[in-house]
């Protein structure tokens, strides 16, 4: 079988080769999980080119998360089990850019048979990030203000969504004028494109009104617009640098309003959480996938063995949409 290898640290569009592996039967407690699509996340750009929190013994099968079928078990797993498609929880100890994976009975939960496998496989990663960002810093009231940088990412789109169910209100920054329109059918009660005028566009958008929550993507100066609009004792809450910039925020606004800046990283709530809080909270995002309430888009998906294109068409700056590997 084949499996997408990292020997060295390096460009993503480089560095990774498509190897042949022995498959490895399930032992007792795992299930072997034939893969059907995996996504490309920035997350997994940043481990490649070795500037992630974790850094894999090499040489090690890349890929975080993903879906697929059951297609053996081992011991103590119940046969019934066979041909059901799951979700592989993204904990990073069991790699997805692979023909077929075995992974630990707990660290797999089921999923919509029926649904978009496509959107199922992103189920992993974003909307679970967008789920505890709204729901771990602060205690949010329905009509608050959720303000955030890179809007149009995966995990922007989901905050969007998930922020509507909830009732909140969402004022998201983008780069770009021309995702304006669809963000805001997709459910964005205000879009605005960062420039020069945003403190202008910040204040006909909010009025009197205070962001309550500002959750930050890309770092950069467009934080400091941002959270100038903050509630006194307000939270920002960085989970992405995607500008390449330092996150900047004047010193008067930490020091007379108190604001706090707090950090996030999924893999460390996975590794800490109850596994039974992470599998209900799957279960709840995973239906609401299904019933096509959280969807975003897709750019282009790519069989394995046409890694080098799918990496490239990964990085490129101008892409919509998550790139996919699908068997």
């Amino acid at each position: 079988m084949r499996a997408l290898v990292l020997s060295e640290f390096g460009s993503p569009t480089t560095a990774p080769r498509l190897v042949d592996v022995d498959a490895v039967e399930p032992r007792p407690g795992q299930v072997a999980v034939a893969m059907e699509a995996s996504p490309i996340n920035p997350s997994d750009l940043l481990l490649i080119r070795g500037h992630y929190g974790h850094r894999p013994q090499l040489p090690a099968v890349l890929g975080s998360e993903g879906v697929g079928r059951i297609d053996a078990v081992g011991e103590g797993v119940d046969t019934g089990r066979i041909g059901q498609r799951v979700l592989i929880i993204p904990t990073l100890k069991h790699a997805t850019w692979q023909d077929r994976i075995v992974v630990d009975e707990p660290d797999i939960i089921p999923v919509d048979g029926a649904a978009d496998v496509l959107q199922l496989a992103m189920l992993g990663v974003n909307p679970h990030t967008a789920d505890l960002l709204l729901s771990q810093f602060v205690d949010l009231q329905p009509g608050a203000w959720v303000g955030q940088t890179g809007g149009s990412s995966a995990v922007g789109r989901y905050v969007i969504a998930l922020a509507k169910l909830a009732g909140y209100r969402t004022v998201s920054v983008v780069r770009r004028a021309d995702v304006v329109a669809e963000l805001k059918e997709h459910g964005a009660d205000s879009v605005l494109v960062d420039g020069p005028d945003l403190a202008d566009q910040l204040k006909s958008v909010l009025g009197k009104d205070r962001i309550s929550l500002l959750l930050d993507a890309t770092a950069g100066d467009v934080v400091a617009q941002l959270a100038s609009w903050l509630v006194p004792g307000g939270t920002i809450v960085s989970y992405g640098g995607t500008s390449g910039a330092p996150m900047t925020i004047r010193p008067g606004d930490l020091i007379f309003r108190d604001l706090t800046i707090q950090g996030f990283w999924q893999k460390r709530v996975l590794d800490t959480a109850e596994r039974e809080q992470a599998l209900a909270a799957y279960a709840r995002l995973g239906d609401l996938v299904a019933t096509g309430t959280l969807s975003v888009p897709v750019a282009a998906t790519y069989p394995i063995d046409q890694f080098d294109r799918a990496l490239t068409h990964a990085t490129r700056p101008d892409r919509i949409g998550k790139v996919i590997f699908t068997w």
